[in-house]
């Protein structure tokens, strides 16, 4: 299974835990250019790099118990129901968690290091 196929599967959730990481890295961006330019050397925005790795990790968390709540659901209604399938569903959802997990690490990365770096500057 490719990295296109595990990003399908793991749902719409998958969808909002990547705009946030485009948010982070827009802002991460921006902070950069403005530092290298010596145009903006403050904290200001900094507090939403973290902030969006934050809520990202807290959306996977949730499409996680979403996921498992509907799992559970399903196998109560079929009450006759292979452990392959119950296995194969409770991967699935640890897909979106894991993408959660990435952003949030990536976001808290990119904050410390520029907050590190303006607080030097100033």
């Amino acid at each position: 299974m490719n990295i296109f196929e595990i990003y399908k599967t793991g749902g719409f959730y998958m969808n909002i835990i990547s705009l946030l990481a485009v948010v982070t890295i827009i802002v991460t961006v921006m902070k950069v250019t403005l530092i290298v330019k010596k145009k903006d050397i403050n904290p200001k925005l900094l507090g939403l790099i973290l902030m969006s790795g934050s809520v990202a990790l807290a959306v996977g968390m949730l499409s996680q118990m979403v996921g498992i709540i509907q799992a559970l659901e399903e196998i109560r209604a079929a009450s006759d129901i292979s452990p392959q399938i119950v296995m194969s569903g409770a991967i699935v959802s640890f897909y979106a968690p894991v993408w959660g997990f990435i952003v949030f690490i990536f976001s808290a990365l990119f904050y410390f290091i520029l907050k590190e770096i303006i607080r030097a500057k100033n």
